[in-house]
């Protein structure tokens, strides 16, 4: 790549999904022979994502590498190679002393982060943070806000997520009558929890005093959208934190169902289900939060503005965290769903790169979120309802082990029914996990617009996570830094 063009990235992190949540999803949302805006992306590669010492991702391990371009000791590693008191600076491969998104945002670039989980998730926040144990939630909220101590650090231009229990102090009331600084909008559906911090700080207030523009509601979230959209000039910085923790309930369907977070609303033939997934109860504060696709749609607005202003590309991170957790809790239709909002932002983007192509589109997860598979036609009983599979047999009867197999809301349900196929037979299906854990399973890396043909020239279709550093290093400043780790050998 002789003379490579300078453009805005956008790297989408649907955490988690492998081949096989793609597959439900499409079956589920589109029929089997349809298809997602995730299978329109114009370049695939198969992502390669072991850390420096194991071979499945951790998700603080696996973003501190594609935020820094190495591979570092995955269990504890967040913007550092380890955890704790072992925990060791790290150089980025480009030889900055930081990782992409802050050399970027120190160059005038602008920078910003959208998750649907909560604010210090590592696969933003590694981005701005460096902390040394991603449990440090209160010091890498703060880092990504007002920047690393001692670094001067550009702020970002937006930050929107979950995480409002991490910007106030232990102890504040929650609002009542109207929503102020001096107040909590959320607790936690699930758990009830609240504000965390301990060290007396409220950042919602702080931050409000250093020119952010905080937003906490749907109603506030709607009436900037509606400002940015009205007004041509209006280039605001903006935090969101529409949650206590994350946007969505990661907890197994039983378990919503148990604590009555359930939509009665809801036709029994909606095929998003009755389960409450995202935000809380009808009604409440908290009970619409915003999509990640509405966040990222609000972050390219206001980044596109930044960019014009500055006369420099705009970088911008989604993670979409409920894909991984709401696997990881097993949840099959949450997980379904989850996928199909990933499947959104990834439409918009697309639709942003239509009209900007000096853009790159590059999405890729670090691990298989729990091996989610599709089992059709699905185990039942006589009721016509869910039921197990024999695992891991050894041919000897008493060794037996079955497993519970997930329909509709979860263990011994009526099952998934498939949109109809291209012949018109539609298919039930459940599906199956093989635990709890993220994998070493299959992950696709794709991508579209500016430099994506580089998958196939630079990459032969092979990307090791190191490589999606690389890829967007040549995007923002047009050379790529030379590998940290030697090519795949092939025979």
């Amino acid at each position: 790549m002789d003379h490579p063009r300078v453009g805005n990235v956008i790297f989408v992190h649907p955490d988690g999904t492998g081949p096989s949540h793609w597959a439900a999803a499409r079956a589920y949302w589109r029929g089997p022979d349809g298809a997602l805006a995730w299978d329109g992306l114009e370049e695939l590669a198969v992502y390669r994502g072991h850390m420096a010492d194991q071979l499945t991702a951790t998700s603080n391990g696996g973003a501190t590498t594609h935020a820094f371009g190495v591979k570092v000791r995955g269990a504890g590693s967040f913007g550092r190679d380890g955890e704790g008191d072992d925990a060791k600076e790290l150089v980025a491969l480009s030889g900055y002393r930081g990782s992409i998104m802050r050399e970027a945002a120190n160059a005038g670039l602008p920078v910003g982060v959208v998750n649907d989980g909560d604010l210090a998730e590592p696969g933003t926040g590694a981005f701005l943070a460096e902390a040394g144990s991603r449990h440090d939630v209160a010091d890498i909220v703060d880092q990504m806000v007002f920047g690393r101590p001692g670094a001067d650090d550009i702020p970002p231009v937006v930050v929107l997520g979950g995480g409002e229990r991490f910007l106030l102090p232990r102890g504040t009331p929650r609002c009542v009558d109207h929503v102020s600084t001096h107040c909590a909008v959320h607790a936690d559906p699930v758990t009830g929890q609240g504000p965390m911090r301990q060290d007396g700080r409220n950042l919602v207030k702080e931050a409000g005093e250093a020119g952010w523009v905080v937003v906490r509601t749907r109603r506030e979230f709607d009436a900037l959208v509606r400002e940015v959209q009205t007004r041509a000039d209006y280039r605001p910085r903006v935090l969101g934190a529409f949650a206590a923790d994350d946007t969505f309930n990661d907890v197994p369907e039983e378990e919503l169902v148990m604590r009555g977070l359930t939509d009665s609303r809801r036709d029994a033939r909606d095929r998003r289900g009755r389960l409450i997934i995202w935000g809380d109860a009808p009604g409440s504060r908290g009970a619409n939060p915003p999509t990640a696709r509405e966040m990222t749609e609000l972050a390219l607005l206001i980044l596109q503005r930044h960019s014009e202003a500055a006369g420099k590309p705009f970088f911008l991170v989604v993670e979409v965290e409920s894909t991984d957790n709401l696997a990881n809790a097993n949840n099959a239709i949450g997980s379904l769903r989850a996928i199909r909002r990933a499947d959104e932002v990834i439409a918009a983007i697309r639709d942003f790169e239509a009209t900007h192509p000096d853009t790159l589109l590059l999405t890729a997860a670090d691990s298989d979120a729990s091996g989610l598979n599709v089992i059709s036609p699905p185990p039942v009983d006589d009721d016509g309802r869910v039921s197990s599979l024999n695992n891991n047999p050894t041919g000897r009867a008493a060794d037996r082990q079955d497993v519970a197999a997930d329909g509709m809301e979860g263990q011994g349900t009526m099952p998934f029914r498939a949109l109809p196929d291209a012949a018109g037979r539609a298919s039930d299906f459940a599906i199956s996990w093989i635990g709890i854990n993220d994998v070493a399973g299959g992950v696709i890396a794709r991508a579209q617009g500016l430099n994506a043909d580089a998958l196939r020239h630079q990459f032969n279709n092979t990307l090791d996570n190191t490589d999606v550093y690389r890829l967007m290093y040549l995007t923002l400043f047009g050379r790529m830094p030379e590998a940290s780790t030697p090519p795949a050998r092939t025979p």
